[in-house]
């Protein structure tokens, strides 16, 4: 064991006076809720942020691509551009879709509410989405129209809360006529059967979307193309401005692509601005924390006079006290941030488990989510443990330095 480590274990073990002790109890635990604050702070942002692109993505693809009308008002061929893009490297499947911006209305609230319409064929959509997660046997749900009855679809827990309806109901879906002879706008309103009630934990698509057959949602909004929207799957979520500039290249004129970094760039940079300042303010609990360290180096300091006396005139170096006094902080300071990551880790398990923070409909709306997990993450930890390190290194300075400036004759002078 190094001697600068066994002097200071030495000094931890001694029994020093009770002011001593009460400073160096405060200076752990100060350091360990300062550090399990900050864990639990970034692991709440590095949850809602991961819950949020997991819904995001979740729900749709990671590239999309959207055929742009011609003059004529007809849609360019989508499903040569399939069979286009499913050559472009790192495109794993392709999937065209129909959105359809719309109104949906029931006996019981006959003004209805706003309605996002996806019209979907649920096997290609089951290759580029998290389809079944939340849509089981959807080929089964999204029905078509059959002799005496409505086609099916599928809608979110809360719309079907705002319309009052549950499985089995009837609602009414109305959208804009896509058709080239419609020269203004004209809505155009079907009658379908509520098949399946879904709950993603994503308050705008619980309460908003509508899942049925992409030919019925074509076939009611008079739509020319196969698709107005090419979804694509990728091999990974990483690095998707490289693989939409191929897409796009592949696509070539008359197609507009993006990913969903760009549809979501604004969201995704406040949640890391918010995150970076967080991590500053409640990193100055931590900073703050450590001046009770200070002040234990310092009374240790005065109470091991004589030691410092002694060892420096059996031959010890000047610059040996400040090693010493500096792994003596560090232990102190240590042991208070150990103690905070477990407690905040512990904090983070317990708060997720527990689903502590689920939120009702109307504030799920705000947040975008009903439930937010608490994610803690290796690079978090890592931040934080340099940080609260490299405020526990700064503090520990001063004292040590003090030590090395201990007068000798003064600190033997009783001896």
């Amino acid at each position: 064991m190094p001697l600068t480590l066994e002097v200071a274990l030495g000094y931890l073990r001694s029994r020093p006076s009770r002011l001593v002790s009460s400073v160096s109890l405060l200076s752990i635990g100060g350091i360990a809720l300062g550090v399990a604050a900050l864990v639990v702070a970034m692991a709440l942002l590095s949850g809602y942020r991961s819950e949020i692109q997991e819904k995001l993505i979740g729900a749709n693809a990671e590239v999309v691509v959207f055929p742009l009308p011609l003059p004529s008002g007809a849609y360019p061929d989508t499903t040569s551009l399939a069979r286009r893009l499913t050559r472009v490297p790192r495109v794993r499947a392709v999937a065209p879709v129909i959105y359809q911006s719309g109104v949906a209305s029931s006996a019981a609230t006959p003004d209805g509410t706003d309605a996002v319409l996806k019209g979907v064929d649920p096997r290609a959509e089951r290759a580029v989405s998290q389809l079944d997660a939340y849509l089981p046997g959807a080929e089964q749900i999204l029905t078509r129209a059959t002799e005496g009855s409505f086609p099916g679809v599928a809608i979110g827990t809360e719309l079907a809360r705002k319309l009052d309806v549950r499985e089995g109901d009837t609602i009414a879906l109305s959208v804009p006529d896509q058709s080239a002879a419609a020269t203004r706008f004209t809505p155009r309103t079907g009658r379908f059967r509520v098949a399946k009630l879904f709950q993603t934990n994503f308050a705008e698509y619980d309460s908003e979307w509508v899942f049925l057959d992409r030919e019925t949602l074509r076939a009611l909004c008079r739509l020319s193309g196969e698709a107005d929207v090419v979804e694509v799957k990728l091999d990974t979520i990483g690095d998707t401005e490289t693989a939409a500039r191929a897409i796009e290249k592949a696509a070539g004129p008359g197609f507009a692509v993006t990913d969903w970094r760009r549809m979501n760039g604004s969201l995704f940079s406040a949640l890391a601005i918010q995150q970076t300042t967080l991590f500053l303010l409640i990193g100055l609990i931590v900073a703050v924390s450590t001046f009770n360290v200070v002040a234990t180096l310092v009374m240790t300091v005065q109470e091991k006079k004589r030691d410092i006396g002694v060892l420096s005139a059996l031959g010890a170096e000047p610059r040996f006290f400040p090693r010493v006094f500096l792994v003596l902080g560090a232990l102190l300071g240590g042991t208070g941030v150990v103690s905070g990551v477990l407690f905040g880790w512990a904090i983070c398990r317990a708060a997720t488990a527990f689903r502590l923070l689920s939120f009702p409909p109307g504030v799920a709306e705000i947040y975008f989510v009903s439930f937010i997990p608490f994610a803690v993450r290796a690079m978090d930890l890592a931040a934080i443990v340099g940080f609260a390190a490299l405020a526990i290194l700064l503090a520990s300075w001063v004292p040590a330095r003090r030590a090395a400036r201990v007068n000798i004759a003064e600190a033997l002078r009783y001896e």
